[in-house]
């Protein structure tokens, strides 16, 4: 995909070291004028923006150039030589100024709140979307193509008066990977009929659940409930934990403005590329639902290994 024609122009030109953290201080500017936008964020959050960045590419098919993230230090901190972080800063304006030549990467959450506010442009904004759409009906394509005759779901408009709810979820089993649980959850769809299973962790629903907040939709979002850290013997059962996360994703899909967002509409997108049909007649041979996962893991704990655990202060994200 070519480049457009280049919009924004980023500067990195100082940074702050706050208890011995470095915070990097970045100016977006919009090449027609304005005030530019300030954004102070850390490298662990600049990587963790570039792992979505990096999801939206492969989920949307968005056909790029090599993202040139500046890699993590292995010997030493960059924060232990002032040298060192000005190089960083110049390392992250470069990669900056790459991810805004495509106006493609613009529409993603995380980058949008990096850009000027002040003349936003509502005809482009209708074209970043439609954009968009265009990207998903290409990965509804590639699935296709891997799947045989399956059904690519995605959220589809409410006909007339109809309150008929299109996704239903169901959290079923879970599993410990690096002392975080995962859920197996299914999700039927009732429109399309197809059922399909994937894995979530917590933090993955509560890091949807604050882009949510940030649209500031006209009615309060569903309560999700808070993060808790439990003993090894205290997850052997989640039922309740479980009935409360199902029961906030069921509520949220309740609202069809929620449902029809591109927030969410990226969500089902991902858990069917991550997962795993049920009742799947794709191509090749059926994988199991965490194999298929984006979620990767150094360790893996199963339910009968914890009480080999029980004598370790362990404490299990849920």
């Amino acid at each position: 995909m070519k480049q457009s024609v280049q919009r924004y122009s980023v500067k990195i030109l100082s940074h702050e070291i706050i208890d011995k953290k470095v915070y990097y201080i970045i100016n977006v500017y919009n090449m027609e004028g304005g005030e530019p936008k300030e954004t102070r964020k850390r490298y662990s959050e600049l990587e963790s923006m570039h792992q979505k960045i990096l999801d939206w590419i492969n989920i949307f098919k968005i056909r790029i150039q090599n993202l040139n993230f500046p890699k993590k230090k292995l010997l030493f901190h960059t924060n232990q030589s002032e040298e060192s972080i000005i190089k960083r800063r110049g390392e992250l304006q470069q990669y900056f100024n790459q991810v805004l030549a495509y106006s493609e990467l613009q529409c993603l959450d995380v980058i949008e709140e990096m850009l000027p506010k002040d003349i936003v442009n509502q005809k482009q904004f209708g074209q970043q979307t439609d954009r968009k759409w265009q990207e998903i009906q290409q990965l509804k394509e590639s699935y296709l193509a891997k799947h045989g005759d399956s059904i690519f779901s995605l959220p589809q408009k409410k006909n007339g008066n109809s309150n008929k709810q299109q996704y239903i979820f169901k959290f079923e089993d879970h599993i410990i990977i690096d002392d975080c649980i995962v859920y197996t959850i299914e999700v039927n769809d009732t429109i399309t009929q197809k059922r399909w299973k994937f894995n979530q962790r917590y933090q993955d629903l509560r890091d949807y659940h604050k882009q949510l907040k940030n649209l500031r939709f006209d009615f309060p979002l569903p309560h999700l409930p808070e993060k808790k850290s439990l003993s090894p013997k205290e997850i052997l059962d989640l039922r309740e934990r479980k009935s409360q996360l199902e029961y906030y994703l069921n509520r949220l899909f309740g609202y069809q403005l929620i449902v029809e967002n591109d927030i969410m509409v990226f969500f089902i997108a991902k858990s069917q590329l991550d997962g795993n049909e049920i009742g799947c007649r794709s191509k090749g041979n059926s994988q199991n639902t965490l194999d298929n996962s984006s979620i990767q893991s150094k360790t893996q704990t199963t339910i009968e290994q914890i009480d080999d655990e029980k004598r370790i202060n362990r404490k299990i994200t849920c």
